[in-house]
């Protein structure tokens, strides 16, 4: 199966998911699989000739630029059937006009004073609620 998609600034990206045809294929043509290559499959034990790679499980995986790069990590795996949750924060301004306002008692001293207010801002959690599917991810020896 071939998804396609586009990169932001990187042009079409084309990401193979590799799994049983692939290894299909390479039995049947008697050529092993190439050292270290990474591959999906949708049961629960590598095939012969692989282990699972335990680095990927719980990540995404990206492909990289600069081969310095390749097996770093960042952040904490997922576990299983996890959809992390997330926030956003920022901050925001607004520009208030002058008014007064008269307490029964005296002076109101807690309304906001007249000019640019700032203040920062956080959400709520919440999940991405974006379907996925968990695959085996295995290595050729």
């Amino acid at each position: 199966m071939i998804a396609r998609g586009h990169m932001r600034g990187r042009g079409p990206a084309t990401a193979f998911f590799c799994g049983a045809l692939l290894l299909l294929a390479g039995a049947a043509s008697g050529d092993p699989l190439p050292s270290k290559m990474i591959f999906f499959v949708p049961g629960l034990d590598c095939p012969e000739g692989s282990t699972p790679a335990t680095d990927a499980a719980g990540r995404m995986l990206l492909v990289v630029n600069n081969s310095g790069d390749v097996g770093k990590t960042f952040g904490t795996p997922l576990t299983d059937q996890e959809d992390r949750t997330h926030t956003h924060s920022g901050k925001m301004s607004v520009n208030l006009s002058a008014h007064s306002i008269s307490g029964a008692n005296g002076p109101n001293n807690q309304a906001t004073k007249k000019g640019t207010q700032t203040a920062s801002i956080t959400s709520g959690a919440s999940t991405s609620g974006l379907p996925f599917i968990q695959l085996l991810v295995c290595q050729a020896n």
